[in-house]
């Protein structure tokens, strides 16, 4: 199992001085597009401040009735809350119970703090999975093409093109089928597609190839990084497919 090393947590936790004063933290917050900022004491992190802990803070000063308590004479320290650290050597799950609590956890890597945040993991998270949503997307398109064309005679001619004499294995259902008997299939039965695919054979045959050559290198680990996937090809794949 991954473990949190096993991440790509490249951005550096941001810090401003303990005794900064509440409102300067808070414009540099909102001018770098920060959620929040590390606290440092002494050049020692002692913890860190959010949108969310600045709240707390003036909700406590007022609850206690310190009316003349505004952001520029307040230090950050009276906002500063633990940081919420995670040890390298846990697993990589454990980001998902801490990021559902908190919005950013801190990792100490190379002797350097770095941040990741909820939004680092979703845009992660999408950089991952959309290469198998897209490749799903399109086969089942696929599949609902086939069915649009043959109907219910479709497990039938799927039978009698994949025979015993055929290289490939019968399928017993549309479900069954890989790449490779999609686009024979389409090949073999042209004529039945051929005004749905605007006259493009050669062109949709190397398409579903390529598309099916892509789903056997990530269905079956053989690719250790999702980005070296074309992904658009992909995208017109799924956007074709879906206009067909």
């Amino acid at each position: 199992m991954y473990t949190i090393s096993d991440l790509p947590v490249d951005n550096q936790l941001q810090t401003v001085k303990y005794d900064l004063e509440l409102e300067s933290a808070l414009r540099h917050m909102f001018e770098n597009s920060y959620t929040q900022v590390g606290v440092e004491r002494d050049d020692e992190l002692v913890g860190i401040v959010t949108y969310r802990s600045v709240v707390r803070t003036l909700l406590a000063f007022h609850q206690l009735e310190v009316g003349h308590k505004t952001l520029d004479n307040i230090s950050v320290g009276a906002a500063v809350e633990d940081a919420h650290t995670i040890s390298e050597d846990e697993n990589v799950l454990a980001v998902f119970d801490v990021l559902a609590e908190y919005t950013y956890i801190v990792i100490n890597r190379d002797q350097e703090w770095r941040i990741l945040t909820d939004y680092d993991l979703l845009t992660r998270l999408k950089q991952m999975l959309e290469p198998f949503l897209l490749i799903e997307s399109i086969e089942t398109q696929l599949r609902d093409i086939f069915r649009r064309v043959f109907s219910d005679s479709l497990s039938k001619k799927l039978a009698e093109t994949f025979n015993e004499e055929h290289p490939l294995p019968t399928p017993a259902s549309v479900e069954h089928c890989s790449y490779s008997h999609y686009a024979q299939f389409i090949s073999i039965h042209w004529a039945e597609f051929e005004s749905l695919f605007d006259d493009q054979q050669d062109v949709i045959r190397e398409l579903v190839l390529e598309i099916g050559d892509m789903r056997n290198q990530l269905f079956h680990f053989r690719i250790e990084d999702s980005d070296e996937f074309d992904r658009d090809l992909l995208r017109f794949g799924q956007s074709y497919f879906s206009s067909v």
